[in-house]
């Protein structure tokens, strides 16, 4: 006897709009972030608040006078720019550099950057706090007290606060990470700290992410820990800034080099991503899940699966509050480097097959940030090689959407 069934779908769980249920394509369609279109704008780095609003910031050639700027744009949910775009840094002369932005509940939000040559010195971490409707809160400001500094992250804590990160050229460690926490008022909470524990060496490229406990982990990039070149490398923080177990480890492999980490936190876990020179033919991405105890959960995970003998850069992941998480990255292809992505559910199972972020192909796009919302939708921003080079974004769908699982006849 033929038996026709079919599974049927919760309703009430299907994503708003248009798309049907098993899409988990795009948003809209592809738009560039950046007004001024003059010179390069490039480097983005992205916040998204619970609501789905978020701000992108970059850094941009030669919009005043000959040097480099941090600018930003604010975009409602619904990818409508909400203002115009704005000057983040005062001070202009010389050049400030690779910003990073953070978001907290209120949709309020804070950037970081170098700048360079202010104090007569190379380098110092500056920032920059907003309301939720972007007007700045106070003025610029030093985040460090060492010299020869340079931010390179930061996140936000659920009190409003924040947690800044700077490598820096200190007494007791010449080429450390740095930590200051901020209170939501702007002013410093404790000294700064140092994150690293393992002195010999430089470690650089510090990365945070904080749990809806206020919790948070830093990743970093350590040369010569592991025994072979460059690792990655983590602490856990409680709220207060103490640590929590030693340094760790992230990287199982170790051979050549291991960089340019990324971490996302949700509730109860948190996954670390990077670049593997060695690991394959051609540089791969991997990844580690944990548990918030800092114990890995599974082993080591290659994230690319499409043409792995291809080069894969700078990956970004973003999590959704249940541990669903999504890595975007740079892709070479045989003409052109594209931006690509792979979801995975909270185990760490892959969901669906690698895509491509950019519509746009005739150039390269690279280096993303991505970045997602309460509900689990995520923004990706990148670099894009048009005329000029430009900042350009997509809207995404929830990461774990309902899906038509099978259709058939037996």
């Amino acid at each position: 006897m033929r038996r026709i069934w079919l599974v049927l779908l919760n309703l009430s769980l299907l994503p708003l709009g248009p798309a049907a249920a098993w899409a988990q394509g795009p948003v809209g369609p592809e738009f560039r972030v950046n007004t001024y279109t003059a010179n390069s704008e490039s480097t983005p780095a992205i916040a998204v608040d619970p609501a789905g609003n978020f701000v992108v910031v970059w850094q941009s050639e030669g919009q005043y006078v000959n040097d480099t700027g941090i600018f930003g744009q604010r975009f409602a949910s619904s990818g409508v720019p909400l203002g115009a775009e704005f000057r983040v840094n005062t001070y202009t002369p010389f050049d400030q550099v690779f910003p990073k932005v953070a978001a907290d509940s209120g949709g309020n939000f804070v950037v970081v950057w170098t700048t360079r040559d202010q104090y007569g010195t190379f380098g110092f971490a500056h920032g920059q706090r907003y309301a939720s409707d972007g007007t700045s809160l106070g003025g610029e400001f030093r985040l460090n007290n060492y010299t020869k500094t340079g931010a390179s992250g930061v996140g936000t804590t659920p009190d409003g606060g924040f947690l800044a990160l700077y490598a820096a050229e200190a007494p007791d460690d010449p080429s450390g990470t740095f930590g200051q926490r901020f209170a939501s008022s702007g002013a410093p909470v404790g000294p700064e700290f140092r994150v690293n524990s393992y002195t010999t060496g430089s470690q650089f490229g510090a990365i945070v992410a904080a749990d809806s406990a206020g919790n948070f982990v830093v990743v970093w990039v350590s040369n010569g820990q592991d025994g072979s070149s460059f690792g990655v490398f983590g602490q856990r923080y409680s709220a207060d800034s103490a640590p929590l177990g030693p340094e760790f480890r992230v990287n199982t492999y170790t051979t050549g080099h291991q960089g340019e980490p990324a971490v996302a936190a949700s509730t109860g876990q948190f996954v670390v991503v990077w670049q593997d020179t060695f690991q394959e033919t051609e540089i791969g991405i991997f990844g580690q899940r944990f548990a918030s105890s800092g114990i890995p959960l599974g082993p080591e995970f290659r994230v690319n699966t499409a043409y792995p003998m291809t080069t894969q850069l700078y990956p970004s992941v973003a999590a959704d509050p249940d541990g669903n998480f999504v890595v975007t990255w740079e892709k070479g292809y045989l003409q052109w480097p594209q931006i690509v992505g792979q979801r995975f559910g909270s185990d760490g199972t892959p969901l669906g097959a690698e895509f491509r972020v950019n519509t746009y192909t005739t150039t390269g796009q690279h280096r993303p940030a991505v970045a997602a919302d309460a509900a689990g939708a995520f923004i990706v921003t990148w670099t894009g090689d048009t005329t000029l080079v430009d900042v350009f974004g997509q809207r995404f769908r929830a990461m774990v959407p309902v899906e038509l699982m099978h259709f058939g006849v037996e």
